[in-house]
């Protein structure tokens, strides 16, 4: 482990620059230890796994925006930190340093065309400024960077950041901060997969990179190239799984059950829980009588009997099911809120006059217990309040969340096919989760649109335990 070098300080824009490159020379130094090669080659197949990891960037990047902008400014950035910081993620570091973060803040906020900077940060930005923290941080053991902080007990965070560090390595062999358009054409005619890295790095490849313009590519500008770059396979998917992430990503909502999800593995991850569908099938009985209990209020309140609740019905379902909260509190519910709740319940995109059915309330339920163990402003919501309060309703719940992310592993919202294949091949004979044949993938992916979200698991979950209710009736 290289020493961490005393030239250069954080109070000037020079010296953090040069603490950059004083962070870039220690991962050199480490792949060297480790006798290992950068090779960007190696790591495009490792696109995927970084782009999961990007997407909840993406997602905390949101959260972040409190003021709905689309960017998160210094204000915004800095309050984020201190919830990280007071969480613990930078145990036996240094207290969050201003200047510090305002340094970072400014050599992410990599523009293109020569647009003046603006003091805050969009998505891809705001990526480059977790791979500057993350880098900062391995070099300075005392320094608290939201980048840092990330990497705490994130083992997928942590890799995908090195694969990033590493990936600039291939190409800037010196760790100098920089590197030059003909140290970009060398690394070709180096590569050993000549052909597949001209087939990839081609003079558009090299204008991406070069953001500035002036014939060279600093390690922010390549960061900032690279997140396009992992997003770009998004363009080869099929146009019904594009168009469907672009209906649900433009609810609101979205973001914050994809951090919520997110959250719930680390909890999982933390308290080593493995999940079992044969343990999860044994408690099927409970988890009906819970969706009996949702059932109910479903029925009282579907004050026309067409079988659905409309919008203006849920209100009384809600405050019924919200009856546990605090005693005389005054906080009114977030209807707007309620109402992206609904869209993203609405499996059969029917719409706010039609309703939700009995499945799709589930799914509301579902979608409202996550959102309130995440915190924040859904921890208001309907079923959040009643989890505090019932255990056997949050056991339920917490089945169906953890369920899910054994097919959906980083918590990215949806899953494929290939993933739910590899989960059950991997779940061995005895679990019942073999159980998941292609049959049940249709059941599953009810838009047909090739991946399967949080809310289309719920409904399928819902179908399962409550198989045969139609038969008893009819009896």
């Amino acid at each position: 482990m290289a020493a961490v070098s005393n030239r250069a300080s954080f109070s000037t824009t020079e010296g953090f620059h040069d603490k950059v490159i004083d962070a870039l020379q220690l991962a050199k130094k480490e792949l060297q230890e480790k006798k290992e090669k950068a090779n960007f080659i190696r790591i495009i197949m490792r696109f995927p796994k970084i782009k999961a990891v990007f997407a909840r960037l993406r997602a905390i990047h949101a959260r972040c925006d409190k003021s709905g902008d689309g960017v998160v400014d210094m204000e915004e950035l800095t309050e984020a930190m201190t919830v990280l910081f007071n969480e613990g993620r930078a145990e036996g570091r240094e207290p969050i340093k201003p200047d510090v973060v305002a340094r970072t803040l400014s050599m992410s906020e990599v523009e293109e065309g020569g647009n003046s900077k603006q003091q805050s940060l969009d998505e891809k930005q705001f990526i480059v400024m977790c791979v500057i923290g993350f880098i900062l941080a391995e070099e300075n053991k005392d320094l608290s960077t939201f980048g840092g902080m990330l990497a705490s007990g994130d083992d997928a965070y942590r890799k995908a950041m090195t694969d990033v560090v590493t990936a600039y390595l291939s190409f800037d062999r010196e760790g100098k901060g920089y590197f030059t358009a003909d140290e970009f054409n060398g690394f070709m005619t180096a590569s050993k997969r000549a052909d597949a890295a001209k087939s990839f790095f081609t003079d558009e490849r090299w204008a991406e990179l070069d953001v500035t313009g002036d014939g060279k590519v600093e390690f922010e500008e390549f960061v900032y190239a690279f997140s396009k770059w992992v997003s770009d396979d998004e363009d080869d998917e099929e146009e019904e799984e594009e168009e469907k992430m672009m209906i649900r990503s433009k609810n609101p909502l979205t973001p914050r059950v994809t951090l919520a999800l997110q959250m719930s593995k680390s909890i999982l991850d933390k308290q080593k829980k493995e999940i079992n569908f044969t343990r999860i099938i044994m408690r099927f009985p409970k988890i009906h009588d819970v969706f009996d209990r949702i059932r109910q209020v479903h029925t009282k309140y579907d004050l026309n009997k067409d079988g659905k609740l409309q919008l203006d019905e849920l209100n009384g379902a809600m405050n019924e099911l919200m009856n546990n909260q605090t005693e005389g509190s005054t906080d009114a519910i977030d209807f707007d809120q309620i109402e992206s709740m609904f869209m993203l319940s609405d499996l059969d995109h029917h719409g706010l006059e039609k309703g939700l059915d009995m499945k799709e309330f589930i799914v509301f339920c579902a979608v409202g217990f996550i959102l309130a163990e995440a915190g924040g402003k859904s921890a208001k919501l309907v079923s959040g309040e009643v989890s505090k309060h019932d255990e056997e309703y949050r056991n339920a719940m917490m089945d169906i969340v953890g369920s899910y992310l054994e097919f959906d592993k980083e918590g990215k919202g949806y899953f494929t096919s290939n993933e739910m294949h590899t989960a059950v091949i991997n779940c061995g004979k005895k679990d019942a989760g073999s159980l998941l044949t292609p049959d049940r993938w249709r059941e599953l992916d009810i838009d047909h649109s090739g991946i399967v979200d949080f809310e289309e698991w719920v409904h399928a979950f819902s179908t399962w335990v409550t198989a045969g209710d139609d038969e008893d009736e009819d009896e």
